[in-house]
């Protein structure tokens, strides 16, 4: 039955003895002025003979602070429905006697029949007992014919109801139905609260007359609109959670969960959360499995070239439209990476989100591999044994690597170096290694070379940034009192140690419980020229018996995804067969942390929290320990020639 067609009857209220009573139209009820919040519903439902009150000492009141029973209740929404009381000669509730309340037994057999209420325990229906706000929204979504199931999935303001909930629907349902916003801020909905006699009046006539609803949620704010999504991404992983708080200290707000592949829209950057939709209510996810598409529905890619911003604001737009959704913008003489060109626009990140910018509106910065000479340099890599008397040589770790005049990538090729090329290396400032090979001095980006002593520690010298997950206010994965961020920071101090023992220069993207985001953690290791990035996890499963270690690295790729490979399996091999663990393997997946970095970069997912074996081995202090050192050792594998 529509809600605009209810035929409304009239109803009296089952209570003890009382005497109706007529009284003036201007103020029916000495207890609701003209002020009262609910004047206007209670008197519309009075002129519709729905509700009356109480005659005491000649005067009538309303008792607007009472609170509504299930039996009232179940009497004025049978009869506000149009339909009649049952005629029953047995009561199938054992508290209501047919004998002493006839009238109150037929309305809430009929209540019942009709859906609108259920039994309230074993046999008992409870008619004296009040009402609350969580049993009013399922009375009034049954009663006038609500769709709950068009709501369900759609987010509400109030932080005390969980879309878990066995009442969440029919809270939305009102909700969405301006029959009621909650408390006075708007932020709770008090469901186990009892209903006042003025409130119940208020819902009521909302339901039934539209002129008295409250203005409806706006589609964007409370309901996500895809038109305001800043970018789209795909889940790297399979059970990734989606949660309805940027959390993951609990499982209570896990509201579902998508596979690889999946792809959603995203509307906010929370630190290393997600704000998405998810079946048309907004939720988060851990930005850390996720990977996000081009307009073309495309992985980013790596990092191709930089170009400069050449106007005095270049809009960074959401898709290749001038007249798209605009993301932000590029300051004058500000460096743009580039991660693919498409036609006049080229593909960018800002913020960690991808989008376009104009072509027209920057100007190039000439790249490592452009040379600017006509001829193309030679390549002095005659593949003849050359002897290297520095104790710290280089191998290339990329073809047509420039020997370049000058530490600078404008100046003069001299000629260009095969992966696998050793070549002596005096000295490094920067980025840049001042090298000799074959007679030629000059100087290679230190990016495309590994770095080897031949005496004393492998790694003295060599800048290692370590990246301990998580942080602050982002816990991490938890499990039994076992969290992420503190075991991953305890591993991580400790292959300091260990590493600035052996001579390294290691620096760390937290030291405590702060929390760096993912953009903050690639710009630090770039800021200390860091030659190897070892970012610290430990994983989590939905399925307990899911254990194990394993490694990742970049899926997009880059020139130097052989030294990652590198890098990891020797990480992976030194905990698996230190510490005991299941070997999980070496796996590419584009975590933020790898794929914008092309220096030798990786993910180590020690074990499981979830696991109780894995958990036992990550909380130990003895483990903790072998971990470290087990990371300490791959590096050192690493490094060696």
């Amino acid at each position: 039955m529509s809600i605009k067609k209810v035929s409304l009857f009239v109803v009296v209220f089952f209570m003890s003895m009382f005497t109706i009573h007529n009284v003036s139209a201007s103020q029916r009820f000495v207890d609701v002025p003209s002020s009262h919040g609910a004047y206007e519903e209670i008197n519309y439902l009075v002129d519709l003979g729905v509700i009356k009150g109480y005659t005491e000492n000649g005067k009538s009141y309303y008792k607007p602070n009472n609170y509504v029973t299930r039996g009232q209740a179940a009497k004025m929404v049978v009869e506000s429905t149009g339909h009649e009381p049952l005629v029953v000669s047995n009561s199938s509730f054992s508290d209501i006697k047919i004998d002493l309340y006839p009238e109150l037994s037929g309305y809430v057999e009929s209540a019942v029949k009709l859906g609108f209420f259920t039994e309230y325990s074993a046999g008992k229906f409870a008619p004296n007992r009040p009402l609350t706000r969580n049993e009013m929204a399922k009375t009034l979504s049954k009663a006038f014919n609500l769709d709950v199931e068009k709501y369900a999935n759609l987010t509400v303001p109030f932080t005390d109801i969980s879309p878990k909930d066995p009442y969440y629907k029919y809270i939305a349902a009102i909700y969405y139905n301006g029959i009621t916003k909650g408390n006075e801020t708007g932020t709770k909905f008090n469901p186990n609260e009892p209903v006042k006699r003025s409130q119940f009046a208020s819902f009521i006539a909302r339901s039934a007359e539209e002129k008295y609803r409250l203005d409806l949620p706006v589609q964007g704010v409370t309901v996500p609109n895809e038109e305001d999504a800043i970018g789209t991404v795909k889940s790297t992983t399979d059970n990734l959670n989606v949660r309805s708080s940027a959390t993951s200290s609990t499982s209570a707000n896990i509201i579902g969960k998508v596979n690889t592949g999946a792809k959603l829209p995203v509307f906010e950057v929370e630190g290393s959360w997600l704000k998405v939709s998810y079946n048309g209510r907004y939720a988060y996810i851990s930005s850390s499995y996720t990977q996000f598409l081009d307009q073309d529905g495309q992985p980013v890619g790596s990092v191709k070239k930089e170009v400069l911003a050449n106007a005095s604001e270049v809009i960074f737009y959401k898709t290749r439209d001038i007249n798209g959704k605009e993301l932000g913008s590029f300051s004058n003489g500000e460096k743009i990476k580039v991660y693919k060109t498409v036609g006049n626009w080229y593909l960018t990140i800002q913020n960690g989100i991808p989008g376009y910018v104009r072509i027209s509106q920057t100007k190039e910065i000439e790249p490592v591999e452009e040379e600017p000479n006509e001829e193309q340099p030679p390549n002095v890599d005659d593949n003849q044994d050359n002897e290297l008397t520095t104790n710290t040589i280089g191998m290339a770790t990329v073809d047509s690597l420039h020997i370049r005049s000058e530490a600078s990538s404008s100046s003069k090729s001299l000629g260009t170096i095969n992966r696998g090329t050793y070549v002596e290396v005096h000295s490094i400032s920067g980025n840049w290694a001042k090298i000799s090979y074959n007679g030629i001095d000059g100087y290679t980006h230190k990016t495309y070379l590994r770095l080897i002593n031949q005496s004393g520690s492998a790694v003295a010298g060599r800048i290692i940034v370590l990246d301990p997950g998580h942080g602050g206010k982002d816990p991490g994965t938890s499990k039994s009192g076992a969290i992420e961020k503190e075991i991953v920071l305890k591993v991580a101090t400790k292959v300091k140690q260990k590493l600035e023992a052996a001579g390294a220069k290691v620096y760390m993207t937290r030291a405590g419980d702060t929390y760096p985001t993912l953009q903050d953690r690639v710009d630090f290791a770039q800021n200390n020229y860091a030659e190897v990035f070892v970012s610290i996890h430990v994983n989590s499963a939905s399925s307990e018996s899911a254990s194990g270690t394993e490694t990742y690295y970049s899926i997009s790729g880059n020139e130097n995804e052989k030294e990652d490979y590198r890098l990891a399996s020797a990480i992976n091999s030194q905990i698996v067969n230190n510490a005991g663990m299941v070997d999980r393997g070496v796996r590419r997946e584009d975590y933020f942390v790898v794929r914008n970095l092309l220096l030798p970069s990786v993910l180590v997912e020690l074990g499981f929290v979830t696991n109780a074996s894995d958990r036992e081995k990550l909380i130990s202090s003895e483990y903790v320990d072998i971990f470290a050192d087990s990371i300490y050792k791959g590096i050192v594998q690493y490094y060696k020639k």
